[in-house]
C-alpha cells in the first residue's frame, strides 16, 4: 500500500498544478500577464522554491526582431501597477542588478520554427510576466510576429516528494516486518522435522542415565591391612655356660642378641590421611561424588564458577 501510495505521489509531484499562456501582440509586440504562485513561504533562495517551467514557440517573426525578453518581476498590484516599478524592476533586470526573487531571460536572434524552454524558480507572492519583442532598428514594427509562450508552475512538488519519500521508509519498514511476521508463522504452521533415529536413542540414553545416576561405589578393600599383635618372643634367660674346656673346633660367633631385638621391632602403621569427597567425570559435564566412606550421592554435580554444584533443573 505504501509503495503504491509513494509512486502516486510522485506522479502528482511532477505534473504541473498551475499553467498558463500568453501571446505576443502584433501592435506592441510584448504582451503581459499576472501570475499568483502559491508555495511554502520561505523567504529567499532555497529549495523551498518553486519552479516555474517556460515554453517559447516562434512560429512566425518579423525579419527586423533582434531578441526576445521574458520577465518575472514580483510586485503585489500584479501589472496593475501604476507608481513605475515594475518599468524600473525590468530596467534592473536588464543590468543584472535587481534581487531575487525577480527573474529574467533573454533569447539572442531567435529563429522561426523553434521552441525554447526556459527554467526559473521563485518564491510564493503575485508576479507580473512579460514578454517582449526587441525590433533591431527600433522601429517597432511587429506585423506578422507569432510568438507564445506556455507557463507551467509546480507548487506542490517539494511537499507531494516529501510524503513520497515518507510513504517509502514506511514501505520498507512494513516489509521487513512482514518478512519476520511470515517466518513466525511458517514456524508454527509448517510441521517440524522429526529427528533421526540416531539422535533420538543418543537423547533417550542420555536422560536416562543422568536419571538413573550411579549404582553404587566400585567393590574396594574393606579396611587396611593387617599389622603384627606383638613383639617376637626373645630368650628366657642367658645361655648356660661351657661345663669343660673349650673344644677346639670351629665355632659360630653368637648373634647380637641386642640388634636382634631392635631389628625385630615391629614397625608401626603409617598414619593415614583423612580422606576427602572425589568428583568423578561422568562426561558432557556432568560429576558424581564419591564420599570418604566410598558410597556414592546420588546428586548430580556440575562446574559452575571453578567450584561443584548440585544441577538444578532451569525448568523445574
Amino acid at each position: 500500500m505504501y509503495l503504491g501510495l509513494a509512486a502516486l505521489l510522485f506522479a502528482f509531484a511532477l505534473y504541473p498544478f498551475m499553467s498558463t499562456s500568453m501571446e505576443i501582440e502584433q501592435g506592441i509586440g510584448s504582451s503581459e500577464k499576472e501570475i499568483t504562485v502559491w508555495g511554502l513561504p520561505v523567504a529567499g533562495e532555497d529549495f523551498t522554491d518553486i519552479p516555474v517551467e517556460i515554453q517559447i514557440s516562434v512560429k512566425s517573426l518579423p525579419t527586423n526582431v533582434n531578441n526576445i525578453e521574458i520577465y518575472l518581476i514580483e510586485n503585489s498590484q500584479g501589472c496593475d501597477a501604476t507608481d513605475g516599478s515594475i518599468s524600473k524592476t525590468a530596467a534592473l533586470l536588464r543590468n543584472g542588478e535587481a534581487e531575487y526573487p525577480n527573474n529574467y531571460h533573454i533569447i539572442e536572434d531567435p529563429v522561426e520554427s523553434e521552441t525554447y524552454d526556459i527554467e526559473m524558480s521563485v518564491d510564493p507572492g503575485i508576479y507580473c510576466m512579460q514578454v517582449t519583442a526587441d525590433s533591431k532598428d527600433g522601429a517597432g514594427d511587429f506585423s506578422g510576429i507569432n510568438v507564445a509562450a506556455d507557463v507551467e508552475l509546480y507548487p506542490t512538488q517539494l511537499p507531494l516528494a516529501i510524503f513520497a519519500v515518507l510513504c517509502l521508509l514506511m514501505s520498507g519498514f512494513a516489509f521487513i516486518g512482514a518478512q519476520k511476521h511470515g517466518k513466525f508463522v511458517k514456524s508454527l504452521v509448517e510441521p517440524k522435522a522429526a529427528p533421526s533415529i540416531e539422535n533420538a536413542v543418543l537423547a533417550e540414553t542420555s536422560v536416562a542415565r543422568i536419571a538413573a545416576g550411579p549404582s553404587g561405589p566400585p567393590t574396594g578393600p574393606s579396611g587396611p591391612p593387617t599389622g603384627p599383635t606383638g613383639p617376637p618372643t626373645g630368650p628366657t634367660g642367658p645361655p648356660t655356660g661351657p661345663t669343660g674346656p673349650p673344644v677346639q673346633e670351629a665355632t659360630s660367633p653368637q648373634p647380637d642378641l641386642a640388634t636382634e631385638a631392635i631389628s625385630e621391632t615391629p614397625v608401626e602403621a603409617e598414619q593415614v590421611a583423612p580422606v576427602e569427597d572425589v568428583y568423578e567425570d561422568q562426561g558432557d559435564g556432568w560429576y558424581f561424588r564419591k564420599k570418604p566412606d566410598g558410597s556414592y550421592d546420588q546428586q548430580v554435580y556440575v562446574i559452575k564458577d571453578g567450584f561443584y554444584v548440585p544441577y538444578e533443573d532451569p525448568n523445574a
